[in-house]
């Protein structure tokens, strides 16, 4: 190492050590923005701790890149030993539950165990392209290449409500702590709209409000009584339809359930940026047996293929194959009216809420190809 480059290098390091960081904790403070002071603290650490390679990997992306760029978007940085997102940090709320569940719950009895498995491959009976499929009719045969090349019949406007988020079961709840086992202490059920899938719903909302599309999320509880939940669901939604005729997205978002004959519950979970994520499954269903006036059913599943196709581009672990089943679940309502699960009673609500913001983006994406 000559002279020169010994020299250069001790001028980095000071710079990155001393001058940048007072530079930085100077500009946020000066801003009277807590909010944004908390957060790039992390980011100021990242930072600090990677200081070669956050240069490197900007400089790749754009050749002149401005510092508060770079500050915005550290939390973005990869390293070889590290991913560090920020979207994926455990929102305030979420973590108070986790928090208020962990004194709660410290000395509770162990009922049973809690099995982490990844269902993207589970009871699929065909395969097209990242698609995987599970016919659950007995007398309809789908090409799945007829359908998923067909148009989706829906007109995104991004001035007026495009989705509707609704609950049929709306207390199904998931579980606040990652132990392994469960609690008979804990039902798995709730009135708490925090701890069910009403704040999955939230979340999968504000992303695409984020993302410019209006949403509405009808959070009525209509499983007070199991039976009947789906003829209240429907009258409510039928209204808000008629109220908002911009709407060309309609989503009844649950949870699902998967117990083994001993008793263990089945989370269905993969690993997406370094955190444990809920998988997804989507249904749609046709008109076949006793399932009648659905006469839009080839729309929806249309609509469900293709939605499954993008979930399945953007991170292919994260779906489980697509459900078409004897089933109308109020899908008639719209062609893009669908049934979908994230996660079970055993996923953890983090791992539910992480899903949800990736399912929001790959929906997104596919909203923006049905804009006007």
């Amino acid at each position: 190492m000559n002279k020169r480059t010994n020299i250069s290098e001790k001028l980095f390091d000071f710079l990155v050590k001393s001058i940048i960081p007072i530079v930085i904790i100077v500009s946020m403070i000066s801003t009277n923005n807590m909010e944004y002071v908390k957060k790039n603290v992390l980011n100021l650490g990242i930072f600090l701790s990677y200081p070669s390679e956050t240069i490197c990997y900007y400089k790749s992306q754009k050749n002149e890149v401005e510092e508060d760029e770079i500050i915005a978007s550290m939390g973005e940085i990869q390293s070889s030993s590290q991913s560090v997102i920020v979207k994926s940090d455990i929102p305030d709320d979420i973590q108070k539950l986790i928090n208020e569940a962990e004194t709660k719950y410290a000395n509770s009895t162990n009922d049973g165990k809690i099995l982490a498995e990844d269902y993207s491959r589970k009871n699929a009976t065909a395969e097209y392209d990242k698609i995987l499929f599970r016919n659950a009719t007995l007398d309809k045969n789908i090409d799945i290449a007829n359908y998923i090349n067909r148009n989706i019949v829906a007109n995104v406007s991004k001035n007026q409500p495009a989705v509707l988020i609704y609950h049929t079961h709306t207390s199904e709840s998931y579980e606040l702590l990652d132990r392994g086992f469960y609690t008979n202490s804990r039902s798995i059920r709730s009135d708490n709209s925090r701890e069910t899938v009403v704040r999955i719903g939230e979340e999968i909302c504000k992303i695409l409000n984020e993302k410019g599309y209006k949403t509405i999320h009808v959070t009525d509880t209509f499983d007070e009584q199991y039976s009947g939940a789906y003829e209240r669901s429907r009258e409510n939604v039928s209204e808000v339809l008629k109220n908002n005729p911009s709407i060309q997205v309609v989503l009844d978002i649950h949870r699902d359930s998967i117990y083994q004959k001993d008793g263990t519950r089945i989370k269905t979970v993969t690993e997406i940026d370094g955190k444990k994520v809920a998988q997804i499954m989507i249904t749609t269903g046709c008109e076949t047996g006793n399932v009648t006036d659905f006469p839009n059913w080839e729309k929806n599943l249309t609509f469900a293929l293709k939605l499954q196709n993008q979930l399945a581009i953007d991170n292919p672990q994260i779906v489980r194959p697509l459900v078409f089943a004897s089933r109308k679940y109020n899908m008639d309502l719209l062609p893009c009216a669908l049934s979908v699960d994230i996660g079970t009673d055993a996923n953890t609500l983090t791992e539910a809420v992480f899903s949800a913001r990736y399912f929001a983006e790959s929906l997104a994406r596919l909203l923006k190809e049905l804009e006007t």
